[in-house]
Parts: structure tokens; C-alpha cells; sequence
């Protein structure tokens, strides 16, 4: 019997968000997945994990293949979701509007970052270009196609191991998600119409960042050794690191600018909140579904550290 789920097609599968977001659309039951690979990777293992979990491949390279081709990638599609990395987010923007022309029903570009507004950091500023024109694109198609704006704050991640650094005194709050729990949000998302042309927040926990190192120091069992060693930034360590204008996009030092504008938007701006979240227009994910239980940064740090502990 020939498979009637609707089908997605995920950029970036192989990527952490796109690990998620494949491994939560399978575990919906909801949806066929196929995922779109660069000729150079299809052979590699996580591919091959990919075509183990029953999601079709698709071979191609949305970065520099003909309009013709990304037409042929996005055949049959009911949604295109996009979790590449920050070196694809323009690039991206070829495919997505093939995707609006071919008529695809449900198109998420790749934000899944922190809310934020224009001219504070580079790579949001091309964000959110691309949602300016994913709002004109979806409006000509007259309905057909639809976007859905997704950012899910700071990944608890990237707050363990546990570190001294602080980067202010001034401590503000900051929603953060465990991004491995990001697809099971993105599978509801994808077939709820409230969710169509809308800006949706995915948030777990907020907490300031001190209250957080607090947690995860309890929680590795070293917290006295951990606070011996605490240490506060200088603001102008992040912004006298690199100059923007003459980085390429692989070099290390524009990593280092990324992280170091990521920095000042959530610790000096504090633009990482839910309230600020939606002061830009976006819903809070637990209003469409209070019956997804979110997980508590607290528990992500004991899991992580018992995980570690019975390794």
C-alpha cells in the first residue's frame, strides 16, 4: 500500500536541529520524510542512518543547483522545513522561493536562533530578510503557500559543561530549549493551521545566566571548584574581536563575531526573553500546546551530568 502521509523535505538533516526535527516528525506518525543531501555526503554514515529510519534522500545542492533542479527536489512536497547552518542561511533563499512557486503548503526557513530585532547581529539581520520575503512570496501565491517562523531561544547545550564566565553583573533572564526536544514542536506545528504565516516561540526554561551556572554547577557535583574559578568578561572583549566587513563566511573569526553578537543581544540587550518575543509579533508555543510537557533546565543539567556519570 503506497505511503499518504503528507511529506516533508528537510534541509540540513544531518545538523542537530535537523537531527531532531527528522527524529520528531518520524515519532509523529504524521508525516513521510525525505531529506536533501550534497552529492560528496550521500554515502556518509549519518546519511546512511537517515535511509536506515526509512526517510528518502534526496540528492542535490540547494546552494548552487539550477531553479530547475530545486523544483525537481521540492516535487511532491507538502512542507519544506530548513535547519541548515549559518553558512547556508542566504543560500537558502533560492530554494525557498522554488518551493513558493512549485506551491509547497508549509515552508519554515531556518531561524531556530534567538528572538531579536534588526541591526544588533549580522546573521539575524539576514534572517529576517528572508522572512520579509517569504511574507511577499506566500502573499502572491494567494494562499497556497503558507510560512511558519520558528526561534527557540539559547540551546541548553551550550550552557554545559558548566563555565565561570559571566558576561555582565547585570544579569537578565533568557528563554533556552533543549534543542534535541525541537522536532516534536515543529511535527504539531507543521499541521496546525493556527501556525500558518505566524511567528512562533519555542521556549523550555528562562533563566539569568547566573542562575543557571548555579544549577549546572550543583548539578556536575564540582560546584565549589566551579565558583573558584567564576570570572567576568569586559564588553569589549566580544565587539573588538573581528570586523564583519573583511570575514569570509568560513573563517573562524566570523564564528567569533556570531557568538560575540549572540552575547551582546542576550546578556547586555536582553533581547532573549519571552516578553520580548513577543513584543516582535510572535506566539508563545505553550498557548498552542499546553499539553507538551516543557523540560526544566534543571533536569536537562541532572540528565546530562548522570548521563556522563554512568558512561
Amino acid at each position: 500500500m503506497v505511503d499518504k502521509k503528507p511529506l516533508v523535505l528537510v534541509l540540513g538533516a544531518t545538523g542537530n536541529t535537523g537531527r531532531s526535527i527528522v527524529d520528531g516528525l518520524l515519532k509523529s506518525g504524521q508525516y513521510s520524510v525525505a531529506a536533501l543531501t550534497r552529492p560528496s555526503s550521500a554515502s556518509k554514515p549519518e546519511v546512511d542512518v537517515l535511509r536506515s529510519q526509512g526517510v528518502e534522500i534526496r540528492i542535490g545542492d540547494y546552494t548552487s543547483d539550477p531553479p530547475e533542479k530545486l523544483a525537481e527536489y521540492v516535487d511532491n512536497v507538502f512542507a519544506l522545513v530548513s535547519a541548515v547552518s549559518a553558512k547556508g542561511t542566504e543560500p537558502q533563499k533560492a530554494i525557498l522561493k522554488v518551493a513558493v512557486d512549485k506551491g509547497v503548503k508549509r515552508i519554515i526557513p531556518s531561524d531556530f536562533g534567538t528572538p531579536g530585532a534588526k541591526d544588533v547581529r549580522a546573521l539575524n539581520d539576514v534572517k529576517l530578510e528572508i522572512r520579509d520575503l517569504m511574507k511577499d512570496w506566500c502573499a502572491a501565491s494567494n494562499g497556497v503557500s503558507t510560512y511558519t517562523f520558528v526561534d527557540i531561544g539559547w540551546w541548553m547545550e551550550y550552557l554545559l559543561p558548566s563555565s565561570s564566565k559571566y558576561h555582565t553583573r547585570h544579569d537578565k533572564p533568557f528563554i533556552m530549549t533543549d534543542v534535541t526536544t525541537v522536532g516534536a514542536y515543529i511535527a504539531r506545528i507543521l499541521g496546525d493551521p493556527r501556525a500558518a504565516n505566524r511567528y512562533v516561540i519555542v521556549w523550555q526554561d528562562e533563566l539569568p545566566l547566573r542562575k543557571a551556572r548555579e544549577i549546572a554547577e550543583v548539578a556536575s557535583g564540582e560546584a565549589e571548584a566551579i565558583r573558584k574559578r567564576r570570572y567576568m568578561t569586559s564588553v569589549s572583549f566580544p565587539v573588538t574581536r573581528a570586523r564583519p566587513a573583511t570575514m569570509d563566511a568560513d573563517a573562524l573569526p566570523r564564528a567569533i563575531w556570531n557568538i560575540s553578537e549572540y552575547m551582546i543581544s542576550i546578556h547586555y540587550l536582553g533581547e532573549c526573553t519571552l516578553e520580548n518575543a513577543k513584543k516582535l509579533g510572535a506566539v508563545d508555543v505553550r498557548e498552542l500546546y499546553p499539553d507538551i510537557v516543557p523540560k526544566s533546565f534543571e533536569h536537562f543539567a541532572k540528565s546530562h551530568y548522570n548521563a556522563g556519570s554512568a558512561a
